[in-house]
Order: structure tokens, then C-alpha cells, then sequence
């Protein structure tokens, strides 16, 4: 539900800032609603309000990251991107970047694991769309090929971004690894 009060949205920013927060330092299990309230500077009650249990607002901001996310692949038509995937590739470094460590921690992290699912198989939805507003394909092809780009470039940003000195990834090594394992797997059902 999208709400437009203004306190709603101070409460619920609230509360996504101090899980952002929390998550950095706590594996998922050790985060109760005492300590997020406590770092959010509200009640347990208000946090009832507004939520269920700490997955109904894990869960939230699994679906904001995912709407970015789609953003970017929604920025260009995959024929395009196909014909010159840095275009994506770079957008999502940034993006990555650009946000706190938790939101890296609830995309790499296997005790997020859960979440992380769940961002992916949204995106792969996304971008199966994606896919066929560019290429004919079924939609069984498309979810596959979307599927194996999805989590291939998920997998090797999580990989570089480990491997990585001072915590910034060598965008130029990742996007040709990228490149070539997503274009060699994917060129059977775009060409």
C-alpha cells in the first residue's frame, strides 16, 4: 500500500535505514525488532503499525532494490544492450556502488540468501518482458535466457566484488567476463 503521510513515510524510512544499518554488522537472524526500533528511534508498537514481522520490511526493501534494478534494464531495449552490454553493465556497477553496503549485503550475502532470491527472480520476470518486447521469443525461452543473465551477472559481481582491493570492483575485468559468458550462452536464442 502507497501512503502519502508524511509521518508514514519519516516511520517507514526510518525503519529501512536502520535495517540498512543493522544488516551491514548483523547476520539476518540477529536482528530483532527491539534493536531496529531502537536504531530507527521508534516503539515496538509503532513498529507494528506498520509491519508484521522484520521479513515484511526485509521484504519491502528487497522490492525497492528490485524496482531500481529494473529500472536500469528498462532504460534501453535489449537489442541494443545486446549489440553494446555495457550500457547495462555500467548502470548497475553504479548502482551497486552507490548504495550502502547493506543493500550489497542483502544481494551477495547467504544469510540473505532468502532475499536475494527474491530480487532475482523478480528482475528475471523483468527483464524476460524486456526480452520479448526485443526478440520473438516464447516465453519459456525468454524467462531462461533471462534466468542465466540474471543470475550469471549477480554471481560475478558477487564474485569481483569479494576479490576486489579497497571494496571497489575493476569494472572494466567484469564487464568482459560478463560480456563474454552471458553473450556466448545467450547468442543461441538472439541470433
Amino acid at each position: 500500500m502507497t501512503t502519502t503521510d508524511k509521518r508514514v513515510l519519516r516511520t517507514q524510512q526510518a525503519l529501512t535505514q536502520a535495517l540498512e544499518d543493522l544488516a551491514v554488522h548483523h547476520d539476518y537472524q540477529d536482528i530483532t525488532v527491539t534493536n531496529l526500533t531502537k536504531a530507527a528511534g521508534i516503539n515496538r508498537k509503532t513498529f507494528y503499525l506498520h509491519y508484521n514481522s522484520i521479513d515484511e520490511l526485509v521484504n519491502q526493501l528487497a522490492d525497492q532494490v528490485t524496482q531500481q534494478l529494473a529500472a536500469i534494464i528498462h532504460q534501453h531495449a535489449i537489442k541494443t544492450v545486446y549489440h553494446h552490454p555495457g550500457l547495462l553493465l555500467d548502470d548497475f556497477v553504479d548502482f551497486a556502488e552507490a548504495h550502502s553496503a547493506a543493500v550489497k549485503r542483502l544481494l551477495f550475502s547467504d544469510d540473505y540468501s532468502r532475499f536475494a532470491n527474491r530480487i532475482e527472480r523478480q528482475l528475471t520476470q523483468v527483464l524476460a518482458d524486456a526480452i520479448q518486447d526485443s526478440y520473438s521469443l516464447s516465453r519459456q525461452d525468454a524467462l531462461i535466457a533471462a534466468h542465466f543473465l540474471i543470475h550469471n551477472t549477480l554471481s560475478l559481481f558477487s564474485y569481483f566484488s569479494t576479490q576486489a582491493a579497497g571494496g571497489k570492483i575493476d569494472r572494466d575485468v567484469f564487464k568482459r567476463y560478463v560480456e563474454r559468458l552471458n553473450l556466448t550462452g545467450v547468442s543461441t536464442f538472439f541470433n
